[in-house]
């Protein structure tokens, strides 16, 4: 397998059943993400973007296909496999931010952390991640006070926590003013350019496409450009 590749999907699809309709939510898509790559995943709702996402974020498992993610073939990996995979390569940020609503700040962004390290480490960790996205002072807020662009700094910190190769946002900036989401995109464009961190994000938005190395559209399930 080539090394210029971090993600390589090879004809991967996915049904799902609606009474009885058969829905082909992704329909036998390949797709080849270069080490260090900041790709950009469009379509209409109902495309396939989350669904392609969830696949190669290891969240879903494709009905068919292989995804080989740093050369190991990640279909094989049993569920227990997955979720250390998930862990230790892979970070994930959501439209709605998934914070967990009776933990502060800080405590959302070590919970990664301590399923491999002392609550200690984890904690300085947490507390320099938060202090380089300038939320030093809302380390000890809940979700509930602080402002949409600012719990998804918090999402993007806890992320971060475990050093990993890959970030999937989905629709990061769904939620938030034009300001805040130009504060995640250019956070998401320095650990792009400067952490060499591979990115894979889903966007409605035609303008934040200025931040792409590279595109793909989808439509019914299939690349189409």
């Amino acid at each position: 397998m080539n090394d210029h590749y971090i993600i390589k999907a090879e004809s991967i699809t996915k049904t799902y059943h609606s009474g009885r309709t058969i829905i082909k939510a992704i329909d036998n898509v390949s797709i080849n993400i270069a080490k260090g790559d900041f790709l950009m995943i469009t379509g209409r709702n109902g495309s396939g973007k989350s669904t392609l996402l969830h696949q190669l974020a290891l969240l879903d498992s494709p009905d068919s296909g292989a995804i080989h993610i740093e050369e190991k073939n990640t279909t094989k990996l049993h569920e227990k496999g997955r979720m250390e995979f998930r862990l230790l390569r892979l970070g994930y940020i959501f439209q709605e931010y998934a914070l967990i609503a009776e933990l502060t700040a800080i405590e959302n962004v070590m919970l990664p952390a301590m399923m491999l390290e002392s609550i200690k480490k984890a904690k300085r960790k947490a507390f320099e991640l938060m202090e380089k996205l300038g939320l030093e002072e809302k380390v000890n807020r809940l979700p509930s006070e602080l402002s949409g662009g600012e719990q998804q700094k918090v999402a993007i910190a806890r992320a971060l926590i475990n050093r990993p190769k890959i970030i999937f946002a989905d629709e990061p900036t769904a939620n938030l003013d034009t300001i805040a989401s130009k504060d995640v995109l250019d956070i998401f464009k320095y650990l792009n350019q400067k952490e060499s961190i591979t990115i894979v994000m889903i966007t409605h938005e035609p303008e934040e496409l200025a931040y792409a190395k590279s595109k793909v559209q989808l439509s019914d399930g299939r690349i189409v450009s």
